[in-house]
């Protein structure tokens, strides 16, 4: 080891001291108050964060949300109270490239309240929907919600009476409608929507389509089937309607993408009718890219043989029929727009590694290979059963696979690049922030007042605690023998959390309910 030259100490700790300093600097710890419930907190890509969360402030039939939206450097760009009626839930956020949209679904009124901002520029826009009943039928759960590719959107409200169907609304960037239709079946069918997603050409649902077979007669059965419809964006017409069950096998669509040219992607499980546990029937994943002209397009099928390798596990599909194991399909994305790449996860008694279906320019065969967790030391099979997975970042251009994993006792985020790279590495960042000391507890009561004979007395009883606590020891020792070190877990914090951020960095945050506070910081993927 090269020594220290003792001529410039003082130097030498000086500019460490102003390293520490400008590190801490760049990623100050930074918090809310008056959070009076858990906040959700969003990446904006790379326009920095949201975070939205229900404020102590109200009026007579109204709660108030409040929104933050924060540069990457963590400074407020933009703040908002946004009223919604009391009771009113939030849905699922949606991000363009240049705009934000929260929705608020008021279920006892039928109503949907829209937010857009612009993270840039802070501008604020508002649009209040009611789907209205009548006689015929009346608004049932709540809507689904997508964005167009114009930054529009599309809303799809579910209705029921005799027959079940939906009511299509589409607005244009500036919340005005572009056009609203009504679709029912004109049997006593029930159409539920499931799924949406609208590319430049279609919008496509995901179709439960339940019905009588054989009605009035003993051979009367309930049949639920699935389909997928295709609506022209423009005008609402139906395009096509297609039924996923074939002849040989049955489509089971949990993934919908939305690609460049037009095309909607579609992936799930596929199954064999034939059989009769729906476990024994799946077998395996499944590809198809819908297209606004309705031509038939066969799916692209991947059976459970062919991802054995990229699992590790040979009998895959048996260890999945006999339930020692799970594929989860996580995420379907297009890093370029006109391909799609599948992300899944096969896990046994701990998970295993991510396994990538490749699908080049959507229509190709599939090419599979697999993401294996890295940890930067060996980490125990009880630590390992702890990883989860945590996202995609950057699904345009070069995508990174986000996931956790716990050392000793701390948790970290690791980040690996989204390819086939057998000898790839991942970076990682601690994902907890450290829990502040509880409250202190006030009593009505006041204190016994401190004297000589009180302070002996304390000390007596504190000796003799420690005397028995000795005792007890060397039983049991001589009961058991010498115990080793007591071994750390980990246990989860569950007001703890991240989220993923820009250049290689992670949002972590920790929401305080004693304090209603949200403590939060940046840390360096490193």
């Amino acid at each position: 080891m090269r020594p220290i030259s003792i001529l410039r100490p003082v130097s030498l700790c000086f500019a460490l001291l102003a390293a520490s300093l400008a590190s801490r600097a760049q990623q100050p710890m930074q918090e809310i108050r008056g959070v009076a419930q858990l906040p959700q907190v969003l990446p904006l890509d790379d326009q920095g964060y949201s975070v939205l969360y229900r404020s102590e402030a109200g009026e007579d039939g109204q709660d108030i949300f409040a929104l933050r939206l924060l540069d990457p450097a963590l400074k407020v760009r933009h703040q908002y109270a946004l009223p919604v009626p009391i009771g009113t839930a939030a849905l699922p956020p949606l991000l363009g490239k240049t705009t934000l949209a929260l929705p608020f679904h008021d279920q006892t009124a039928a109503g949907l309240t829209l937010y857009t901002f612009n993270p840039q520029t802070g501008a604020q826009l508002r649009r209040d929907l009611v789907a209205s009943p009548d006689r015929r039928r009346v608004p049932a759960g709540s809507p689904l919600l997508a964005m167009t590719p114009t930054e529009g959107y599309c809303l799809v409200q579910p209705f029921r009476r005799d027959t079940a169907g939906y009511a299509v609304t589409v607005l244009d960037q500036n919340l005005k409608t572009q056009w609203s239709r009504l679709y029912f079946p004109t049997d006593l069918r029930q159409h539920v929507p499931l799924q949406v997603a609208v590319s430049k050409d279609l919008i496509t649902l995901v179709l439960s389509d339940s019905y009588i077979l054989n009605p009035n007669t003993n051979k009367q059965q309930s049949i639920t089937d699935l389909s997928v419809l295709g609506l022209d964006r423009t005008t609402g017409k139906v395009l096509f309607r297609t039924p996923v069950r074939q002849d040989k096998l049955s489509l089971l669509p949990t993934q919908l993408l939305p690609l460049a040219d037009g095309r909607v992607v579609a992936a799930g499980l596929y199954t064999t009718p034939a059989r009769a546990t729906r476990r024994d029937s799946v077998l395996g994943v499944f590809m198809i890219a819908y297209r606004a002209d309705g031509k038939p397009v066969a799916p692209t099928l991947t059976p459970w043989a062919e991802l054995a390798t990229a699992t590790g596990e040979p009998v895959l599909g048996r260890r999945l029929y006999e339930g020692k194991g799970n594929f989860r399909l996580l995420q379907l994305l297009s890093p370029t727009g006109a391909d799609a790449k599948l992300v899944a996860e096969y896990g046994a008694a701990q998970p295993g590694p991510f396994v990538v279906l490749d699908y080049p320019a959507a229509a190709s065969p599939v090419s599979i290979y697999a993401v294996a967790r890295t940890f930067k030391t060996i980490s125990t099979p009880a630590e390992q059963r702890l990883s989860r997975y945590g996202g995609v970042i950057g699904q345009r251009g070069e995508p990174t696979l986000l996931y956790t994993g716990i050392e000793g006792n701390q948790a970290y985020a690791y980040a690996t690049v989204l390819a086939n790279t057998p000898a790839r590495s991942a970076s990682r960042a601690l994902t907890e922030i450290e829990t502040l000391p509880p409250l202190p507890v006030y009593s009505a009561t006041p204190a016994m007042a401190s004297s000589p004979a009180m302070d002996r007395l304390t000390g007596r009883l504190a000796a003799l605690q420690q005397r028995l606590n000795t005792g007890a020891e060397a039983v049991i020792k001589t009961v058991n023998g010498a115990q080793g070190p007591p071994v750390v877990s980990y246990q989860p914090d569950q007001l703890a959390n991240f989220v993923a951020g820009p250049r290689g960095q992670v949002l972590v945050y920790r929401y305080e309910a004693s304090r209603k506070m949200l403590r939060y910081q940046l840390q360096q993927l490193k």
